[in-house]
């Protein structure tokens, strides 16, 4: 199990700092790696890597923290929006706003996801876990992995060509 957690830890840290923030994530990623050398004898290779094992049990853990990473969501969304922009702040005011709102619309498409999707999303796109591990992560077959991460590509893409044709009209 030291093995595992040297291999392990800050793969694992650093997805539940971005789920969490950075003093919770400390406490998440201890819990995940006691609830692994607890139920050690649960773990069975055939049904994923220990990787994806100790994601599964930290995105479980993470799942009790969702309203506080909605939190840190939209606190980024507001820090990101008073950063100030270079050059001619007169040229670049529109550019500015526009950015904001589309980061603001993104955030809350992201947040009205599913939890299950929400997970999903962040696996593959913060993580860069395969479809493979995200399938054993979360306890769901591959093929149902990538038919919802095409679905929730598809809903994002969806909302922004909504969001930039409802832009033109106001």
């Amino acid at each position: 199990m030291a093995e595992w957690f040297d291999l392990h830890v800050d793969a694992v840290h650093r997805y539940v700092a971005r789920r969490v923030g950075g003093q919770t994530a400390r406490d998440v990623v201890a819990d995940t790696f006691r609830i692994a050398l607890e139920r050690f004898g649960d773990y069975d290779p055939a049904r994923g890597t220990e990787r994806s094992w100790l994601f599964g049990i930290a995105t479980n853990l993470v799942r009790r923290h969702w309203r506080t990473e909605e939190r840190r969501l939209r606190t980024h969304s507001t820090a990101a929006g008073a950063r100030s922009v270079p050059g001619d702040p007169l040229l670049d005011v529109e550019d500015a706003l526009d950015a904001r709102r589309r980061l603001d619309r993104l955030i809350d498409a992201v947040c009205r996801l599913s939890v299950e999707d929400r997970d999903l999303l962040v696996l593959v796109a913060w993580e860069g876990l395969s479809a493979t591990e995200v399938s054993a992560v979360l306890g769901i077959p591959k093929g149902t992995v990538r038919s919802r991460l095409s679905r929730v590509r598809s809903q994002l893409r969806t909302l922004e060509a909504l969001e930039h044709i409802g832009g033109h009209d106001g």
